[in-house]
């Protein structure tokens, strides 16, 4: 035997392998900086992106300030021509003022408050504006005081007269007076008229039916107490506190509420137009009609039917309007030989 067949081996079975976890742990440490690496990447960009939204927002602000600006330099820049185009107005109404006398001065104020009498006396005629006339003639009043010449003090005196005239004068609530009467015609399109005997007999229960006919001694009637019965039910007796009326059917109770609304809207066009006679016909005919037909109300309806249609037909629908006193007293300055010469 060889000495080589006698050699015994130094180490027995398979060689070890070598440990794995410092590869594992770069692997772990190299994904962890490549996600810390792209967080921060998106966490860069983020901010960049608002950054930028930033900036445009400033940017935005700063291009709307300056419009701004340039519109408050312009507003200066129009109020300043403004201010010296008023100052050479003033120059000039005081250049033109200065001018003037005071009896040429008096002679046109006199002009104007001609004018401003004349409207207010058209207001009166034409459209009975017992507020605009007042109004004007303040404005007259106003200017006369404004001139201060003691030869006017008659005519002020004569523009408070009328003032206190105009202020006394009665004035008609219009819109009031024919909401009042819309009110009125609604009511009327319901109230209940009364019906036919036979309905109305029906409908409160009051057709008494015969009672049966029987005798104390017996159940069965006896022929004379049958014909009595059969007499009593052709009879029927009823009882009102009222004196009857002839009652109506369907048709002619429509016809006679139409016939009332139709008198309340005759009486609104007479009051738009300031036709007091028409008016007044109008809500008495409506009177006459609601005692006719519907009198068989409850007292208490009725009675405020009555008051409000009493009360609506006695408002002046068309009061006198006063005169002005002024207009006079002016005609008198102005036809005065020194208001003529002025003229």
């Amino acid at each position: 035997m060889s000495p080589s067949d006698t050699r015994v081996p130094l180490v027995s079975g398979p060689l070890p392998k070598p440990p794995r976890r410092p590869a594992i742990l770069a692997t772990v440490l190299a994904l962890g900086a490549l996600g810390l690496g792209g967080w921060l990447w998106k966490t860069a960009d983020d901010a960049a992106g608002r950054e930028q939204q930033a900036l445009q927002r400033l940017t935005t602000i700063e291009t709307r300030s300056a419009d701004l600006q340039r519109q408050q330099q312009r507003l200066l820049d129009d109020l300043t021509l403004r201010g010296r185009q008023l100052d050479d107005v003033g120059a000039r109404l005081a250049k033109w003022d200065d001018t003037l006398n005071a009896d040429q001065r008096r002679a046109w104020l006199l002009s104007e408050a001609d004018h401003y009498l004349r409207l207010a006396e058209q207001h009166l005629l034409l459209t009975r504006d017992i507020t605009g006339a007042r109004a004007l003639l303040d404005v007259a009043d106003r200017l006369l005081a404004a001139h201060g010449d003691n030869r006017l003090l008659p005519l002020r005196e004569a523009l408070s007269r009328d003032r206190l005239a105009l202020v006394a004068a009665a004035t008609v609530d219009v819109p009031g007076t024919y909401l009042r009467l819309g009110a009125l015609d609604e009511r009327v399109g319901r109230l209940q008229l009364p019906v036919l005997a036979g309905d109305r007999a029906q409908a409160r229960g009051q057709v008494d039916a015969p009672p049966a006919a029987t005798t104390e001694g017996s159940a069965a009637p006896t022929l004379w107490q049958a014909g009595w019965a059969r007499l009593r039910a052709l009879i029927t007796v009823r009882h009102y506190n009222e004196p009857v009326r002839p009652l109506l059917s369907d048709s002619e109770r429509q016809m006679v509420r139409e016939a009332l609304r139709l008198d309340l809207a005759q009486a609104q066009l007479a009051l738009l137009r300031g036709e007091p006679v028409i008016y007044r016909q109008s809500l008495t005919t409506a009177g006459t009609r609601l005692s006719q037909y519907f009198s068989l109300l409850p007292k208490a309806e009725f009675d405020g039917l009555q008051a409000e249609l009493t009360g609506l037909a006695g408002i002046d629908i068309r009061p006198a309007m006063p005169t002005l006193t002024a207009i006079a007293s002016l005609d008198r300055l102005l036809g005065s030989p020194s208001a003529g010469a002025l003229q």
